[in-house]
């Protein structure tokens, strides 16, 4: 047993994952078995349309108590899909990770080794790390790349990168920023990091373990969106500083 310490919440957005999430659900639980702490997997549903929701109600059967399951009927994108999980975490430090196991569970225990001897808040998995290798074609780095500058000129987060689907909170810092989020889909992460570099936690980049393949599958909807989004975080904490004004109203919108 690998002794980590604290109890341990992983989330799994999940889409229209019939081809994957039972596999994930079984080697992630059988990694954290491997820890000397409490667990729990929480899958939250993102309104698929497969039959994701039929496997999941299967699985919550064979491994309870141990894996949670949300859902939601309309699809609302990842970022939304993790605060749902999150706020319903019962772990002193909460995961993200992506529910197709692109990146191992193995990598959370580089997460979690890195929280404990840094003292981070945030630890963030980095394919830019010197560390980490990365497969790509050549637009897909350049639209990487050109993600990562946006993202330093407009809001001045210097990250080598965001956007990776391995990330640990200790379980205050989300207390206090989930509510305050307003990006549901493409640009979440930025949003939440921004917000824990505005009220000072601590986040630390590691590099991944395995080599990470990186898909070109980018509409030139998702690049605009994200575009709006960086534009709409960039003016709503960089210029308006509404995070810190006196009458601002923490969005609450995880009232369903």
């Amino acid at each position: 047993m690998r002794k980590v310490g604290s109890a341990i919440s992983v989330v799994l957005p999940v889409y229209n994952g019939e081809k994957f999430i039972r596999k994930s659900i079984v080697a992630l639980s059988k990694f954290l078995r491997s820890l000397d702490c409490s667990w729990e997997i929480i899958v939250v549903d993102d309104g698929s349309s497969d039959s994701t929701p039929h496997i999941l109600k299967k699985l919550q059967n064979d491994f309870h108590p141990f894996l949670r399951v949300f859902g939601y009927r309309v699809n609302k994108g990842k970022g939304y899909a993790f605060r749902f999980g999150a706020l319903r975490a019962r772990g002193d430090v909460i995961v993200l990770h992506d529910s197709d196991l692109d990146i191992p569970p193995e990598q959370i225990l580089v997460l979690l080794k890195a929280m404990r001897d840094s003292d981070a808040d945030i630890v963030v998995t980095s394919k830019w790390h010197p560390k980490s290798k990365v497969t790509a074609s050549f637009l897909r780095k350049f639209l990487s790349y050109g993600f990562r500058l946006l993202v330093r000129l407009l809001t001045g987060l210097k990250l080598r990168d965001t956007q990776t689907g391995s990330k640990a909170f200790k379980r205050g810092v989300l207390e206090k920023i989930l509510p305050y989020m307003r990006v549901k889909r493409y640009a979440f992460d930025v949003e939440l990091l921004y917000l824990a570099k505005c009220f000072g936690f601590k986040i630390v980049e590691v590099p991944a373990i395995k080599p990470i393949k990186l898909g070109s599958n980018f509409s030139f909807r998702e690049i605009f969106h994200m575009f709006i989004d960086l534009l709409a975080i960039t003016y709503w904490y960089r210029i308006k500083k509404i995070w810190k004004a006196r009458k601002y109203v923490p969005v609450r919108s995880l009232s369903y």
